[in-house]
């Protein structure tokens, strides 16, 4: 598999032209991504090309609209292809956590990797699968706290 920097570009940023435009567009589109329906998009070539019509699911009139409302926010995105494999920095990055505790978590087999000579590679989706039982862990905490906060009468 390729590394993380094989398969993405630099986070893009829309400029303010660009940001206007994407604000109308985003716009256009939220009552369809938040109703998840499927739409058609009509494709109109300035050239003076066939007109093309394309059907997108409901899934992707979702995403459309997620980086449409980035673009005209200004916020930097990049899209990650699930079986992207990253360096431990770009894991640690990516979960806002130091290299070294990572490093751990991988030496402790609580994250799958893979060796690649000397370095080790983390499948972005087990970075994701990991990041959702942290916050499934944490979110039984707060409640095993919250519910030890009752018994106690400290509401």
């Amino acid at each position: 598999m390729l590394a993380l920097m094989d398969q993405t570009r630099e986070p893009f940023v829309a400029d303010e032209a660009e940001a206007v435009v994407a604000r109308r567009a985003a716009d256009s589109l939220k009552a369809v991504a938040e109703a998840h329906e499927s739409v058609k998009v009509s494709i109109d070539p300035l050239e003076g090309g066939p007109k093309i019509i394309v059907p997108l699911p409901a899934p992707a009139v979702a995403m459309f609209h997620a980086v449409l409302e980035a673009m005209a926010n200004r916020t930097p995105i990049s899209l990650i292809p699930y079986e992207a494999e990253l360096s431990t920095q770009q894991a640690a990055d990516y979960l806002n956590v130091s290299r070294p505790y990572l490093v751990r978590k991988l030496d402790a087999g609580e994250l799958p990797s893979r060796k690649v000579g000397t370095h080790r590679r983390v499948q972005f989706s087990d970075l994701v699968a990991y990041e959702q039982k942290c916050r499934a862990e944490q979110s039984k905490a707060l409640e095993d706290l919250h519910a030890e906060e009752r018994a106690l009468g400290l509401e």
